[in-house]
């Protein structure tokens, strides 16, 4: 028997003993929550309060508060002012849980004690700072008042200015898929002619 014809077999051989049995494969992968996703997997308002969401990229939430003063002083007109800016800053992918939703409105926390609200089919926005560039479906960090460069947005009861591209920060979902694969296979050795 030929060498090269040796080494074909073998290699035959090694490929379907590899795809003889079972194989599991494993995909987990992250998704847009929309309405959508609800629809399809059947979601209720508890299925929703189970799953573990992200934030899809940075949230920058900002407030500032300033006081001053006048007076006179040493013999001149004296303004003096103070001004205080709080940040408060949510990365891409942070974990968050659902503490309370409605239809098309979700309330998640990042943090005890605090959450803020995400919601689904917002009107669009007319402003002539930017296009709307939103998916319908998908659950966007909400403000009442959203101009188009910023807006407002509770964090329990203080007030803050969501600021950059934090309006286009949408929630996220895992998503794990199993499948399994069972495959058999066997090599035919060939028939040779009968001779008679």
């Amino acid at each position: 028997m030929p060498a090269n014809t040796s080494v074909h077999r073998f290699a035959t051989l090694v490929l379907l003993l590899g795809l003889s049995g079972c194989a599991a494969q494993q995909l987990a992968e992250q998704l847009p929550f929309s309405d959508s996703l609800i629809q399809d997997y059947g979601l209720d308002e508890q299925h929703k309060q189970r799953l573990q969401y992200y934030v899809s990229r940075p949230i920058t939430l900002a407030r500032s508060s300033s006081s001053s003063q006048r007076g006179i002083a040493g013999g001149r007109l004296v303004d003096r002012g103070q001004r205080r800016v709080q940040k408060l800053q949510v990365p891409a992918n942070t974990p968050g849980v659902a503490v309370g939703s409605g239809p098309h409105w979700l309330a998640v926390s990042f943090e005890a004690g605090s959450y803020l609200y995400f919601v689904s089919n917002q009107p669009p926005l007319e402003s002539p700072y930017r296009s709307e560039s939103r998916e319908p479906g998908r659950y966007y960090l909400y403000a009442s008042d959203w101009d188009g460069r910023s807006g407002t947005v509770k964090v329990g009861a203080l007030s803050y200015q969501a600021m950059d591209q934090s309006m286009d920060a949408y929630l996220l979902v895992d998503r794990e898929s199993l499948y399994e694969t069972d495959s058999q296979g066997r090599e035919l050795s060939g028939r040779l002619l009968e001779r008679d």
